[in-house]
């Protein structure tokens, strides 16, 4: 029996990210790894705090981008949340999480409605995040002292956020109407046939409906969808300012976002690798290493032993759905 192509590519993920782990664990040091985690001690339910805070925060942002009238309750939400996250934490994310939020609130919330306040929570704190990461790779090449390849680095970063951006501010020019609706249209007016009638290509018209219904809506809805993404970004940044505070390796607020940034960076680039093995472990213990300081070992396994306590946290709180869908 042939593998399934998420199966394939799980596969050669896992190996890569393996791979990175071995690679990791032997530039950083093992001795000195646990030297500088050991430090951490009693400090560390202090160091969970800020990712306990990100996952109130963006709970709420989720809930900020129902409509008022199909808001489901806070708790709910908050449970939903963390059990998906659990679920694409150890398989690929985003394939896996956010079709299961939808299916989590089957019998809360319409399935487009749902898809569509996913959809616009994560392209809030998309895009807020890639402004924001543009900023500190400008920065970060002007005022940290970086080996060249680093310096290269930060500065691919902040040019590819200048083109998404440009690319964004294009499609925002046109404020009336659909996009994909009228794309369809002209796709299925090449092929001679009404592609509307696909329930896949319906469901997929309905959420951009209530999406453009959300965006083009309540102007508070969109502030604090904005605001949020900055205070989580700063969140995770003292995150990583704490734990290397901790360890006795303080460093400035440039730094920490330095650091988070790449972190942010590695995170993305590995969304298929099972549990981020390796690929988190790298993409925080090269940053730290890159600036000269000798923690990085601690943040990738303080954020390590973090991802772990939330996944089993989420898995603990799976809701249960009832059987019967809510009505759109």
């Amino acid at each position: 029996m042939r593998p399934s192509v998420p199966q394939l590519i799980s596969a050669i993920a896992l190996i890569i990210g393996v791979a990175l782990f071995a690679i990791t664990i032997i530039r950083s040091g093992y001795d000195e790894t646990i030297a500088s985690a050991s430090r951490v001690g009693l400090a560390f339910p202090l160091l969970l705090i800020p990712g306990g805070c990100w996952h109130l925060l963006r709970t709420w942002g989720w809930s900020v981008a129902f409509p008022d009238e199909d808001r489901p309750k806070f708790s709910r939400l908050l449970r939903v949340r963390l059990a998906a996250d659990a679920i694409s934490f150890f398989t690929i994310r985003g394939l896996t999480g956010e079709p299961l939020k939808v299916m989590l609130l089957y019998d809360q919330v319409a399935a487009p409605v749902a898809a569509a306040a996913i959809a616009l929570e994560r392209l809030a704190f998309a895009i807020v995040s890639l402004v924001i990461a543009g900023i500190v790779s400008s920065v970060a090449v002007r005022l940290l002292a970086m080996p060249g390849a680093w310096d290269a680095v930060f500065t691919l970063l902040s040019m590819g956020t200048v083109i998404a951006l440009a690319i964004l501010a294009e499609i925002a020019r046109h404020r009336q109407g659909d996009y994909l609706g009228r794309l369809v249209t002209r796709l299925g007016r090449l092929v001679g046939r009404p592609l509307e009638s696909s329930r896949v290509v319906r469901f997929v018209l309905d959420v951009e409906d209530a999406l453009l219904e959300l965006l083009r809506g309540d102007r508070r809805r969109l502030i604090i969808l904005t605001v949020l993404p900055v205070v989580c970004y700063l969140l995770t940044a003292f995150e990583v300012w704490l734990v290397l505070w901790a360890v006795g390796q303080p460093i400035g607020v440039m730094a920490a976002l330095a650091i988070d940034t790449f972190a942010r960076l590695g995170s993305v680039a590995s969304a298929a690798i099972p549990a981020g093995i390796g690929a988190l472990e790298a993409s925080n213990a090269a940053p730290v290493a890159m600036l000269g300081l000798s923690g990085g070992g601690a943040l990738a396994l303080t954020r390590r032993v973090r991802a772990l306590l939330w996944a089993g946290v989420g898995l603990a709180v799976y809701p249960r759905v009832k059987k019967r869908p809510a009505q759109s």
